[in-house]
C-alpha cells in the first residue's frame, strides 16, 4: 500500500464515521458461560437438544441477517459497516440453541460461505455445540479442524494414518487423578517425539505438572482453550484424528477412563502451526520452551556431568536424543535395556542411586535404563529445561 492509497482509505474510514457509519464494533469469543449453557450436555457422543420455537425464530432472523451480511461483501473495506452488523457479530450474540437453529436455515454453499468469514469458527468454539462444529467439519473440511492429510504414516502407504475425526469415549482431561502424568504420554502415527517427550517432561515434576494444569482450560462447550505462555490462546474441540478402523491415529492414551490431555496439547499446537504435518520432527528443547516459556540449556553428553544432570531431573524438565543413522535402527541393547531407536527424543524420568538413567519412551513403552557412560556414547543432544 503507498501513502497516496493509504490517504484514500483513511478518507473514506472519515467520511463514513462523519455519516454515522462508524466502525463495527468487536465482538467477544470468550466461551459461552455456565449460565449460557445451562443444563446442555457438553459431551461429544452426545446429540443436544432440538431448538425450542423460541429459538427457532430467533434462528430464522438471524439467518435473514446473515444472508444480507454475505451479500452485502464490500471488499477491502469490509471492516466498515454499512449499517448491518458483521457475521461475526450476528453469531456472537446467539445462544448454543440459537446457532443450531441458524444453521438449520442453511445450505451446504452457505455454511461454507459462513465459516471464511472473519473471526466466525473462533466464536462458534467458544459457543456452539461441539456435535454442531463436528457436523460443520464434515460438511466444509478443514474449517473447522486443523489439517491431518500431509501426515506421513509409518507404514508403507503413502498417505496419513488419519483418515477422520472422533471422539474419545470416556475421555477425561487429567484421568481419573485429575492429574498430568508421565505415563499418560502415548505418542502415535506421527514423528512429534520431541512434542510429547516435552509434555512428558514437564509432566515428570510436581511444577510441570502445575504448568500444564494451567495451560489448558476446559469450556462449558466441551471445548478446551490452551494459553501458551507467549499470550497466544487456540480452543479446540474434544474430536481427534483417528484411522480407518476407527482408532486414534496420533496421540493414544489408555484405559478406561483415558487422560486426554496430551491430545489436546497436540491437536492444539497443529492448530496453531497450520496442520499436524507440520508438528514432524522436532527438538525436545524447543518443546519445553514453547510450553513453559522459558529458555532452557542444550549442550551434548560429553559436556554434561553427572551432577548437573541430577540437579535438572530435580529442578526442572530434561530429554535426550539419540542420533539420527537414516534408518531408524536400533543403536544399543543391553542387559537393562530395551533398544535405544535412532533419532528419538526420550524423557529422563530420573537417575537411579547407582547413577543409571531411566529413560521414558514417548510411545509408552520400550522404556530404557542406561548407565551415564552409555548415555554419553549413545546419545547426541541433551535438553535441559527450568520449569518456572
Amino acid at each position: 500500500m503507498n501513502a497516496r492509497t493509504a490517504v484514500v482509505i483513511a478518507g473514506v474510514l472519515g467520511a463514513l464515521a462523519l455519516s454515522g457509519c462508524g466502525v463495527r464494533a468487536s465482538v467477544s469469543t470468550a466461551p459461552v458461560s455456565e449460565v449460557e449453557w445451562g443444563r446442555r450436555a457438553a459431551d461429544p457422543t452426545q446429540v443436544p437438544p432440538p431448538p425450542s420455537g423460541e429459538e427457532k425464530a430467533v434462528g430464522v432472523v438471524a439467518a435473514g441477517e446473515v444472508r444480507d451480511a454475505l451479500e452485502g461483501d464490500c471488499a477491502w473495506y469490509e471492516i466498515l459497516c454499512d449499517r448491518r452488523r458483521s457475521v461475526r457479530e450476528i453469531v456472537g450474540r446467539l445462544s448454543p440453541g440459537e446457532i443450531n437453529a441458524l444453521f438449520g436455515e442453511f445450505g451446504r454453499d452457505e455454511v461454507r460461505r459462513l465459516l471464511r468469514r472473519d473471526g466466525v469458527v473462533d466464536v462458534l468454539k467458544a459457543r456452539a455445540d461441539v456435535s454442531l462444529l463436528h457436523h460443520l467439519e464434515r460438511l466444509a473440511p478443514r474449517s473447522i479442524e486443523p489439517d491431518f492429510t500431509d501426515v506421513p504414516s509409518y507404514t508403507k502407504k503413502p498417505s496419513s494414518p488419519a483418515t477422520a475425526w472422533g471422539a474419545v469415549r470416556g475421555g477425561r482431561l487429567f484421568g481419573t487423578e485429575g492429574e498430568p502424568s508421565l505415563q499418560h504420554v502415548r505418542q502415535g502415527g506421527i514423528a512429534d517425539c520431541w512434542w510429547l517427550a516435552g509434555m512428558g517432561a514437564l509432566a515428570n515434576s510436581h511444577e510441570g505438572r502445575t504448568v500444564l494444569k494451567e495451560m489448558v482450560r476446559p469450556n462449558p462447550n466441551g471445548t478446551y482453550t490452551v494459553a501458551f505462555p507467549d499470550g497466544k490462546k487456540v480452543t479446540v474441540t474434544p474430536y481427534f484424528p483417528i484411522d480407518e478402523e476407527g482408532r486414534l491415529a496420533f496421540a493414544s492414551p489408555e484405559g478406561r477412563a483415558p487422560a486426554i490431555w496430551p491430545l489436546v496439547l497436540e491437536k492444539a499446537l497443529a492448530e496453531r502451526w497450520g496442520g499436524y504435518g507440520r508438528l514432524v520432527q522436532g527438538d525436545g528443547g524447543d518443546a519445553m520452551e514453547l510450553l513453559t516459556g522459558r529458555t532452557g540449556r542444550s549442550k551434548p553428553p560429553h559436556m554434561v556431568g553427572e551432577e548437573e544432570l541430577a540437579a535438572a531431573v530435580r529442578q526442572g524438565a530434561v530429554t535426550v536424543l539419540t542420533p539420527d543413522d537414516g534408518r531408524g535402527a536400533a543403536i544399543f541393547e543391553g542387559r537393562r535395556t530395551a533398544r535405544l531407536r535412532t533419532d528419538h527424543v526420550y524423557v529422563v524420568e530420573r537417575i537411579d542411586g547407582q547413577g543409571r538413567l531411566r529413560l521414558y519412551n514417548p510411545w509408552g513403552r520400550d522404556h530404557a535404563t542406561v548407565t551415564f557412560e552409555e548415555f554419553r556414547r549413545h546419545f547426541e543432544d541433551v535438553d535441559m529445561s527450568p520449569v518456572r
